[in-house]
């Protein structure tokens, strides 16, 4: 059994200055080294992607990253395949590589939310959980997935829910795929439905996704910077619900040719399709054209992003219309 571990930094690769300040600096081969029970489970090879915080990631890099992922799946004496991430947007590299990755091979996200100058640090156990996930035989055909705090997510439903909790990534709604019970992972239940997924060219990327949170009597201007945009998520209050002040600018959007997608904002549930009919309801989305999205904001836009380089946004989304 080999598992190669490919390492981005993150809090998990991250130690203290002088000044106490922390910032990624560990190297992936020294993440394995300080974890001797690695070589119980698997023979553990290192790739040195990259060492930043994680909000320094950028669209072309996850590309580039799954790239990697995809060349380690052709290489038959690799059997899984870990990432060691920041926290941050851990979820949404995670759902990107679900979105384009595509391969058997086993991929596996993982961090820590305290750093190992900590007392305490968790990346070790988490990085130790996420090898013994990927070797399991249960990690196939679930597409990718999220290891930390002993728990297995799909990177379709898990989100960072506290910012300094150890047990910050959950998934709402419908929970864990599986438990790391120390030497070995059980596996609860299976994933509804395949995620698709596109090979999309890099040149075919574009950051240029603007992503807004309807509130109350929001400014338009928030919509208005838009106009130029390739392409425009929203997360609606409730089920599908913004304020009539904002339809006209989102009117104007449309018309412009700007693919708009919405969500809720609201952590569980999905967007209604036939309960209201109040200017600024789901009926309004509907006549408006919108895509609706079932993940939070933050993947919606990943999704856009990766649908609009495919050509693809009717293959990710649904478009209820009245």
């Amino acid at each position: 059994m080999s598992i190669v571990v490919i390492s981005t930094g993150g809090t998990i690769a991250s130690t203290e200055a002088a000044d106490g300040a922390a910032a990624p600096d560990l190297t992936g081969e020294e993440l394995v080294r300080s974890i001797p029970e690695l070589g119980s489970i698997a023979d553990v090879r290192t790739h040195e992607f990259a060492n930043v915080p994680s909000p320094h990631l950028t669209i072309d890099r996850m590309q580039t990253l799954s790239a990697l992922c995809a060349e380690y799946d052709a290489d038959p004496s690799i059997d899984g395949i870990v990432v060691t991430h920041g926290t941050d947007i851990l979820e949404e590299t995670a759902y990107f590589l679900d979105l384009t990755y595509g391969g058997e091979t086993p991929v596996v996200l993982t961090g820590a939310m305290r750093n190992p100058s900590l007392a305490s640090p968790d990346g070790p156990g988490n990085l130790l959980a996420s090898v013994r996930t990927a070797a399991s035989n249960g990690a196939r055909d679930r597409g990718v997935l999220v290891c930390l705090d002993d728990r297995v997510h799909t990177a379709r439903d898990v989100t960072k829910t506290n910012t300094m909790a150890l047990d910050s990534f959950r998934s709402p709604e419908f929970g864990p795929l599986a438990t790391v019970d120390k030497s070995r992972v059980v596996w609860h239940r299976a994933i509804a439905g395949d995620t698709p997924v596109f090979d999309i060219a890099d040149e075919s990327l574009t950051n240029d996704v603007h992503a807004v949170t309807v509130t109350a009597e929001m400014p338009v201007a928030q919509l208005d910077c838009a106009e130029e945009a390739a392409g425009l998520c929203l997360a609606t209050t409730g089920a599908g619900h913004i304020p009539a002040t904002i339809v006209p600018a989102l009117e104007r959007l449309r018309d412009a040719g700007v693919p708009l997608v919405a969500t809720s904002r609201c952590p569980e549930g999905r967007l209604a399709r036939e309960t209201y009919g109040f200017e600024g309801s789901e009926r309004t989305l509907q006549e408006l054209g919108i895509y609706y999205a079932t993940r939070n904001l933050q993947k919606t836009r990943i999704a856009t992003v990766v649908g609009l380089a495919a050509d693809a946004l009717d293959e990710l989304f649904e478009r209820p219309e009245r």
